[in-house]
C-alpha cells in the first residue's frame, strides 16, 4: 500500500492514462496532479506535473482522450478545460463554456470525436472536436429533472449513459444528426452517483445513495441495432 500525498483539499476523481504511464487526480484545491511511477519495485508514485490556474473552483472530474494526448477537466466553475501534454508539462489549449452551473463529470467517446459533460444545471452537453483543439456544442440533452452527477459512454458504441439526483439513469444515442433518449433505467430510491459497464458493454452497474448497486443487462453490439435499449435485471 502506498499513499499519494500532495493535494490540499478533497480528491474528487482519478483517471489512468490509456497507456498506464500516468495517473491524473483532481481536487477541491483547484489543481490536477499527474503522477508517474517512480520506483517499480516499491510501486512508489511521484508528482510529475501540477496543472493549475485554469479553473477558479473545485475540479470535479478528469478524463483522458482515448489516444492519451489530451486531458479534460470539469470544474464547479461551470467550465471544461482541455490540456495538451508537451515536453515540459501540460498546457490548457481550450476552455469549453456553456453550462450554467457546476460541471460534475466529463467523458470522451470511444473514438475521441465527442466529449460529454453534465452539470448541476440538469443538462448533458455533447461537444464535437473540430480542427486542432477547437470544440463546439453539438447538442444539449434535457431529460433529467435534477443535478446530473455522471456521464459514461458504453464501450464500442455511441451510447451515452447519465445519472443523477433524480434517481434514474438516462440512455442517449445518436441517430443521424440527432441525439435521443432511448430509455430510462429505474430501481434506485435515491441519488445515482456512479455508472460503469463491463468491457463489452453487456452489463451496466450503478451505485446509489440508497446503499445499493444495481446491475442491468444491455444488448450485445450485434443486437443494439435492433433493440438499442438496455433492460433492467
Amino acid at each position: 500500500q502506498n499513499t499519494l500525498k500532495g493535494h490540499q483539499d478533497r480528491v474528487w476523481s482519478l483517471a489512468w492514462h490509456p497507456e498506464g504511464k500516468f495517473l491524473a487526480s483532481c481536487s477541491g484545491d483547484k489543481s490536477v496532479r499527474i503522477w508517474a511511477l517512480k520506483d517499480e519495485a516499491t510501486q512508489e508514485y511521484d508528482t510529475q506535473f501540477i496543472l493549475e490556474d485554469a479553473h477558479s473552483r473545485t475540479i470535479r472530474s478528469v478524463a483522458w482522450s482515448p489516444d492519451g494526448n489530451l486531458l479534460a477537466t470539469a470544474s464547479f466553475d461551470a467550465t471544461i478545460c482541455i490540456w495538451l501534454q508537451k515536453d515540459d508539462g501540460f498546457e490548457c489549449v481550450s476552455t469549453l463554456e456553456g453550462h450554467e452551473s457546476e460541471v460534475k463529470s466529463v467523458a470522451w467517446s470511444n473514438k475521441g470525436n465527442f466529449i460529454a459533460s453534465c452539470s448541476r444545471d440538469k443538462t448533458v452537453w455533447i461537444w464535437d472536436q473540430e480542427d486542432d483543439f477547437e470544440f463546439s456544442c453539438n447538442t444539449v440533452l434535457n431529460g433529467h429533472t435534477q443535478d446530473v452527477k455522471m456521464v459514461k459512454w458504453l464501450p464500442n458504441s455511441n451510447i451515452l449513459l447519465s445519472c443523477g439526483y433524480d434517481d434514474v439513469i438516462k440512455i442517449w444515442e445518436q441517430e443521424d444528426d440527432d441525439w435521443e433518449c432511448k430509455g430510462t433505467l429505474m430501481g434506485h430510491d435515491s441519488t445515482v452517483w456512479c455508472i460503469d459497464s463491463s468491457k463489452d458493454g453487456s452489463l451496466i452497474v450503478t451505485s446509489g445513495d440508497d446503499c445499493t448497486c444495481l446491475l442491468y443487462t444491455s444488448p450485445s453490439p450485434r443486437d443494439r441495432q435492433k433493440s438499442r435499449m438496455p433492460s433492467s435485471a
